[in-house]
């Protein structure tokens, strides 16, 4: 028996871990990407244009209230 690393997965990916295949990893994944490149262009060109600092900082208030009206924290979400 060699050194095993451990990973816990979030219980999200453990539930869905056996029902997944490859190709809808793939499917996922991309779909993610696309919706954080176009949210993230969105932001920069709505949020301030003229003011990359401020604009950073109202996405993060942006994110950290959605979490905070759904009543979630950063740790359950890992979890």
């Amino acid at each position: 028996m060699g050194n095993q690393i451990l990973i816990m997965l979030p219980s999200v990916i453990r539930e869905a871990e056996n029902k997944l295949g490859v190709l809808d990893g793939v499917i996922l994944f991309t779909a993610a990407s696309a919706l954080f490149r176009f949210t993230q262009d969105l932001q920069e060109s709505y949020l301030f244009p003229d003011n990359p600092s401020k604009s950073l900082w109202a996405s993060a208030i942006i994110g950290i209230g959605l979490l905070m009206l759904r009543r979630k924290d950063l740790s359950s979400i890992i979890e």
